[in-house]
């Protein structure tokens, strides 16, 4: 299960930026469907993030104890994977266009996410 949320975090954070830089989109010319897949990958992402992150918790809450670089990390983690999918459907709903403080933290969220994977998988776990 872990494989498969890095996984969907990798193509949504990859979906994402080609999304909110198009001049990187220089290989794929349709991007509605780029916009489809990113709304349905972040679907899947709000159905699978929550059980996920309940049962990583719960195997290691003797951890979480102490405050180390891995569980610094895995709450910045948890905390960034809530706000994505807080914000996610609100922009769904009401367009990034015209709700620029939901986007713009939608945005910074996912720089978050994106920093705290690395810093999470490269830190040394006691």
């Amino acid at each position: 299960m872990r494989k498969l949320v890095v996984l969907i975090c990798i193509f949504l954070i990859i979906s994402g930026l080609l999304l909110s830089f198009p001049e990187w989109n220089l290989w794929f010319e349709h991007e509605e469907l780029l916009v489809l897949f990113h709304i349905w990958l972040g679907l899947f992402f709000m159905v699978i993030f929550p059980m996920y992150a309940w049962d990583h918790i719960r195997t290691h809450r003797h951890r979480l104890k102490s405050l180390t670089p891995v569980s610094f990390t895995g709450g910045s983690q948890l905390m960034a994977g809530i706000g994505l999918i807080l914000s996610g459907p609100i922009l769904l709903l009401y367009s990034s266009a015209g709700l620029r403080l939901a986007s713009e933290s939608h945005e910074i969220l996912t720089y978050v996410l994106i920093l705290t994977l690395i810093f999470h998988s490269r830190s040394s776990r006691s």
